[in-house]
């Protein structure tokens, strides 16, 4: 890649023997900068599957990994870094956090099929049980229930259901 790089950009580019994290606002080239930090990397003799490449957002890891791929298509000594790419560690906190969860989650006796819940589908399942618990308890007629309710509700019982997901 040619490029006219800042100071600062030259300088996570080719600092060495050090983890380096980059932050900067967005459109800033951060992505370019990183891109090339690991082609150098890989021209030095680092497999892409050694390095660990951390983003925010899927959106940055898929652009990354397709910056790297169009760069290692482009040069024939550096062609057989394609087939380790897409094992390459290439990735989101997120995603990254789970698979170090997965594979070592034994050891605080966490199950492996421990999975990223999106927060939207979460808030729905803590509504759905909320609905079934309220559900239950009017069918039982539970009288400390159904008092809490007459005491505490105008016209219907959602602004208790919404008071209790915000304090949960």
């Amino acid at each position: 890649m040619t490029k006219k790089w800042t100071n600062e950009q030259l300088e996570a580019i080719e600092k060495s023997n050090t983890n380096i994290i980059v932050s900067a606002g967005a459109g800033s080239g951060k992505t370019a900068v990183l891109t090339e930090r690991i082609i150098r990397k890989l021209k030095n003799g680092i497999n892409i599957d050694e390095l660990l490449v951390i983003t925010f957002t899927k959106a940055a890891a898929h652009e990354m990994k397709e910056r790297i791929s169009s760069y290692l298509n482009s040069d024939d000594s550096l062609k057989e870094q394609l087939s380790m790419l897409d094992t390459a560690y290439i990735t989101t906190f997120d995603s990254y956090a789970l698979s170090v969860v997965k594979k070592y989650g034994y050891l605080l006796n966490i199950s492996p099929d421990v999975n990223i819940c999106e927060s939207s589908l979460l808030n729905e399942k803590k509504e759905s049980i909320i609905d079934t618990i309220f559900d239950e308890l009017y069918e039982s007629k539970n009288n400390l229930f159904l008092n809490f309710i007459s005491t505490f509700c105008v016209k219907d019982d959602s602004n208790i259901k919404r008071y209790i997901l915000k304090i949960n």
